[in-house]
């Protein structure tokens, strides 16, 4: 009769690839990092290339998987990042990226170019994204044209669902209001535009207007869909005006704007 004891599994040695690679699906980038600095192997295995690929092409789809890590050459080159960064594979800068979430509140004024017609200024609002927003409110007897621009800078290939967050209160925006979106491309392959009347803005208020609680609802506004074609990552500007002078504006809340990347 044998006496041998059983032999224990080794759960980083013994397990495949594969199964690490399908137990990660499950994991935040924080877990996996953690998991990394268990064991050399799985070190080597977490911090591939070939692992930070599999995620991507779980994640986004084959469509993204091949232009931005197959074909692509995104991150090749020597890129200006933090010493830490630039160890890490390129796949991983790529699947970060892509995760990290494209929004800009318009509580950051300094991250906007706005006209000189009024002075903008943020209103706290708990609801919003940073406990502050934008309040367009001019008074009656100010009438100037209006506009607000920001960028988002370096946006990898792709294409974007634009989208604001807002909220109405009696909007007054008399005129065409403009939303514009555009990648700074020489042939930009899709630009996202909308234009709202003052009809569209008093439809809007009735739709997000709550009687019982006195509140106004934010909703979210997409004004279409911008696309970064080639395989390099540029800026992409947005950008709302209104060039009528002759009327005031005001009862328009802006939270933030995003930019959401479409999966294909």
């Amino acid at each position: 009769m044998s006496t041998e004891e059983p032999t224990l599994l080794n759960w980083s040695n013994d397990l495949i690839d594969s199964l690490w690679f399908r137990i990660c699906d499950y994991l935040t980038v924080a877990d996996i990092h953690r998991l990394a600095r268990t064991c050399s192997r799985l070190h080597t295995l977490l911090t591939s290339n070939d692992f930070w690929s599999y995620l991507t092409r779980k994640k986004f789809g084959h469509t993204i998987w091949y232009r931005l890590i197959k074909t692509s050459s995104i991150f090749t080159d020597p890129i200006p990042l933090s010493d830490s960064v630039n160890k890490a594979c390129r796949s991983k800068l790529i699947y970060l990226n892509l995760t990290k979430r494209k929004q800009i509140a318009f509580s950051e004024l300094t991250r906007f170019s706005f006209d000189t017609n009024r002075t903008y200024v943020s209103t706290p609002d708990s609801s919003s994204l940073n406990d502050y927003v934008l309040h367009i409110k001019d008074s009656l007897e100010l009438c100037y044209a209006l506009h607000i621009e920001t960028v988002f800078k370096n946006i990898l290939p792709g294409k974007y669902d634009v989208i604001w967050r807002m909220k109405l209160n009696l909007p007054y925006m008399l005129g065409a209001t403009e939303f514009f979106a555009v990648a700074e491309q020489i042939h930009p392959s899709q630009t996202a535009y909308m234009r709202w009347t003052q009809e569209d803005f008093s439809l809007m208020y009735r739709c997000f207007y709550c009687d019982l609680t006195k509140t106004n609802l934010w909703f979210y506004q997409s004004i279409g869909f911008v696309e970064i074609h080639g395989d390099q990552p540029c800026d992409v500007y947005v950008c709302m005006a209104n060039y009528d002078s002759i009327h005031a504006k005001h009862g328009v809340y802006l939270d933030y704007v995003e930019l959401k990347l479409c999966l294909e």
